[in-house]
């Protein structure tokens, strides 16, 4: 199930020769299927490459009649009706049912994720055949590359390694760490921390920026003081956000738990958030370990710690999962920050979700 490099080649190929030239060339406007997370991203993105997006559609009835980005938002009824000559599909998780959809009424479309890795392609061979430190990070590139040319997730599945974050031999049982848990969530990952760590570790600074995330997280960290008998000064909460400074965002998903997307933005059922820089924060305090899934923030994360991460050289298991571009881009940043570390890539769920990029040195 493990693709080789020459059947990503072919597919990717093939993606290329799916986009009708017009629309690759910006002489087509097309639409795009989808404004959540990644759609958002991927109008700039395909306006600087000269890519203007005429409409989007959405399933979401509480879009219909809003604008993303200055591009008016319909209801997905409506593509039967508008029949756009082409639709760019950004709703990774529901790929194959929106191509179905679009195929079954004549709309051509593609994958944005698939047409990102066929544009980009020699970007991600670079980090295949350059940045990656072992067989396995190559065979779990190749398999999520795969996955995003295909929308076939049992690639995916083919991969999968349980104990996120913690997976790595350099990462559990030192004894020694200070870690830094970015997008603490409900407290899980400070909670397999403690366990990799055999309880034994120097401090903690979990950041969460949602309230009722952050309510969770503190009764499950009293819980975790008491069972472990810690110290009651070793656990430090923060209810924020980390990111390139001190700022105001928008949590954009509030009723969401598991996902707390920030944007700039107060849209509709947006709250205000706290934003803060590691750099800031840390005043030069020294961390050993940066855990971070931050919702898409994770470069604007990387650029607030760039001071912490250039003096201490910390562990970093960050998610590189949230954006097409995320695997090259995160890689070449902490590449030019620290050009000593090592990488390793993983992947932790039978979904297009939780594949993280590990950075140590030796």
């Amino acid at each position: 199930m493990i693709p080789e490099m020459g059947a990503l080649e072919e597919t990717s190929k093939q993606i290329l020769e799916s986009v009708p030239r017009a629309v690759a060339l910006g002489h087509t406007s097309p639409s795009l299927y989808g404004v959540g997370l990644i759609g958002r991203w991927a109008l700039p993105t395909l306006r600087k490459n000269g890519v203007h997006v005429a409409c989007c559609y959405d399933a979401d009835p509480m879009l219909s009649g809003t604008y993303s980005d200055g591009v008016p938002v319909r209801h997905a009824n409506d593509l039967a009706i508008d029949k756009p000559d082409f639709v760019i599909v950004t709703s990774r998780h529901a790929v194959k049912p929106v191509s179905a959809m679009l195929a079954a009424i004549g709309i051509p479309y593609v994958s944005y994720d698939a047409w990102y890795v066929a544009m980009n392609f020699s970007g991600f061979r670079r980090v295949h055949d350059e940045v990656l430190a072992d067989e396995r990070s190559k065979d779990v590139l190749r398999s999520i590359l795969m996955a995003m040319l295909s929308g076939d997730t049992r690639h995916c599945g083919a991969v999968l390694e349980k104990d996120q974050y913690f997976c790595l031999p350099h990462f559990c049982g030192s004894g020694n760490e200070t870690y830094v848990d970015a997008g603490a969530f409900v407290g899980d990952s400070v909670e397999r921390f403690i366990w990799a760590q055999n309880g034994v570790f120097k401090k903690i600074y979990a950041f969460e920026p949602g309230p009722r995330q952050y309510l969770a997280l503190q009764a499950r960290t009293e819980r975790l003081k008491a069972e472990w008998a810690l110290d009651a000064s070793s656990i430090e909460l923060v209810n924020a956000a980390l990111g390139e400074e001190d700022r105001k965002g928008h949590a954009g998903s509030v009723g969401h738990l598991t996902s707390l997307a920030i944007r700039e933005d107060a849209g509709m059922g947006t709250r205000a958030i706290t934003v803060l820089s590691l750099d800031h924060h840390l005043k030069g305090n020294r961390i050993t370990l940066l855990k971070a899934d931050v919702e898409g923030m994770e470069t604007a994360l990387l650029k607030g710690a760039r001071s912490t991460i250039q003096q201490h050289r910390p562990k970093v298991a960050i998610c590189v999962y949230h954006y097409p571009a995320d695997i090259p881009a995160i890689s070449s940043y902490l590449r030019d920050l620290v050009p000593e570390y090592r990488f390793s890539l993983r992947h932790h769920s039978p979904q297009m979700l939780e594949t993280v990029l590990y950075c140590w040195t030796d």
